[in-house]
């Protein structure tokens, strides 16, 4: 039976003080990542506006953060995790295991370098009971790169907006490796790292090439504002 991708899903960017969201990022890290209560807290009122699902960097304090808010809801969320890029993979990969991911992606910078690793990365992904995915920076050259290969991924997260912020090469390369390949996608920077409003428009656009969006929120307001959009857009 084929992978069921939640349709939302709450990214956690923001908690790891990402650079795109440039001078906030420093804002973000202390808020959150220094501070597992405060994520815990978004995780469980996601899960309490149904929205159960998690893209999740693996890092100590966000695992930490996210088992606490399963144990809180007394049920296992969906986790789409992403494994850092470097040197700590099997490590990473032991960390998130008990969270019982359904996916695992390589990151983008190994991702889009092709790294050498990447075919035994997949059957390690693939022994912990997890189907592996692989995130881009470049999705306009990466995905139609990797699909080429014939790595058994199962899905690609890829930047997808509508202003084609962080859509490398360009935009046009993106939204056609987006429709030409037969993995699942889960967009990733759906809102342009703050640069556009969640409205129904942007998510019935994202949701035409895409089978996942992945939001980043940092409050309960920001949450009902952007989890009514994409709702409206999917009715």
């Amino acid at each position: 039976m084929p992978l069921q991708i939640p349709q939302l899903m709450l990214g956690t960017s923001p908690f790891i003080g990402a650079g795109q969201f440039g001078l906030k990022a420093l804002e973000y890290r202390s808020q959150f990542y220094y501070n597992e209560a405060n994520m815990t807290r978004l995780f469980t009122a996601a899960a309490r506006r149904e929205v159960k699902a998690v893209q999740l960097v693996v890092h100590e304090p966000l695992v930490n953060a996210l088992r606490a808010a399963m144990d809180e809801l007394g049920e296992e969320l969906f986790v789409a995790a992403t494994i850092p890029s470097g040197r700590k993979f099997d490590s990473l990969l032991t960390l998130i295991k008990p969270l019982k991911p359904a996916l695992i992606a390589i990151h983008a910078l190994s991702a889009d370098a092709l790294d050498s690793r990447i075919a035994g990365w997949i059957k390690q992904i693939r022994a912990v009971g997890a189907l592996p995915a692989a995130a881009t920076h470049y999705p306009g050259e990466t995905i139609p790169e990797l699909d080429r290969a014939g790595f058994e991924l199962e899905a690609y997260l890829a930047p997808l907006n509508m202003i084609g912020y962080a859509m490398e090469p360009d935009y046009e390369r993106t939204l056609a490796a987006l429709e030409q390949t037969d993995k699942r996608v889960i967009a990733i920077k759906p809102l342009a790292a703050g640069r556009l409003k969640p409205t129904p428009a942007l998510f019935k656009f994202i949701y035409a090439y895409a089978d996942a969006a992945c939001v980043g929120i940092t409050s309960e307001a920001e949450m009902d504002e952007t989890f009514a959009a994409a709702k409206q857009a999917l009715e």
